[in-house]
């Protein structure tokens, strides 16, 4: 049962958070419509993957220190991981998923074919979603290490 469930908590977890380290790359820099509209709309469809098994990793995790034998709960790497995986869900839902929106939104307002330059707003948020996807990359590779590591 122990084994079978560090199985589905480290798969979830790879699972989970394995494509959202691609979302940096996918949200190239560009300075044509087209290509950040395929861009954004590729990583929010990706976006499933972290929220449904990067969910299943946080509660299958939960439930091996519930039923492991990992000792306290009040261990460093057990707190910090719980900690920073909090603040990764502040940066995701409160400016990650609000940024992406917004510009899914002006993309959206954009004409479907045009050789103008991008508005300068449409550039800035693009480098601002692809910058939050950076740092939300860079926080949950400190929960891997964590997670490997176990530092007491």
């Amino acid at each position: 049962m122990l084994t079978t469930l560090i199985i589905i908590h480290i798969l979830s977890a790879v699972l989970g958070l394995g494509p959202a380290y691609a979302f940096p790359f996918m949200l190239k820099s560009t300075n044509s419509l087209q290509a950040m509209k395929h861009s954004v709309g590729l990583v929010a469809r990706l976006e499933m993957f972290p929220k449904v098994f990067g969910t299943l990793a946080v509660l299958s995790g939960l439930l091996l220190i519930w039923l492991g034998s990992y000792g306290s709960i009040l261990q460093i790497w057990l707190i910090g991981t719980l900690i920073i995986y909090a603040g990764l869900e502040v940066i995701v839902i409160g400016f990650l998923n609000p940024a992406a929106k917004t510009l899914q939104a002006q993309l959206a307002d954009l004409p479907h074919e045009t050789d103008e330059p991008l508005p300068s707003l449409v550039a800035r948020k693009y480098a601002h979603v692809r910058n939050l996807h950076t740092i939300v990359g860079a926080i949950s590779l400190l929960i891997f290490i964590l997670m490997i590591v176990k530092p007491a």
